[in-house]
């Protein structure tokens, strides 16, 4: 089978408009990463996160705020990630808060949103928009 210039041409622009569209579709290559102070008493909790390749530095996030962190996805399928150290006055813990292979297109897209309480980390699935992730806090 041989193709004309003109079905190569629309075949391309076809592929291309098809690529697009999934991008569109996806919610574009970024992901906002959003963690919430839920800790009772007044209490703040200071969190350090790094990507695949970027040191993000250490926040202090005070009651009912929280930190905002913007991915943007690498090329590479299931090459990015957010992992972050995060410590409040009775705990600490090192987790990966984003990562393609676990979070794209399964439980947070474009807006994965984290929570700090006293009892545990919880992971809120973008869809369903409950706790699909949690996590106890360590005994220290």
């Amino acid at each position: 089978m041989i193709l004309s210039m003109k079905q190569v041409f629309s075949l391309a622009i076809f592929i291309a408009f098809w690529e697009l569209s999934s991008v569109v579709a996806d919610g574009g290559d970024v992901t906002i990463v959003r963690v919430s102070n839920n800790l009772k008493q007044g209490l703040s909790f200071t969190i350090h996160c790094k990507t695949n390749n970027k040191d993000l530095g250490t926040q202090v996030v005070n009651p009912n705020y929280y930190e905002r962190f913007k991915l943007h996805r690498d090329n590479a399928p299931g090459s990015t990630f957010l992992f972050c150290k995060i410590t409040w006055r009775d705990a600490s813990i090192l987790y990966v808060l984003y990562q393609d292979a676990r979070d794209f297109r399964r439980r947070c897209t474009t807006d994965c949103n984290w929570e700090v309480n006293n009892k545990n980390l919880l992971g809120i699935n973008q869809y369903s928009e409950n706790p699909d992730i949690i996590v106890q806090w360590p005994k220290n």
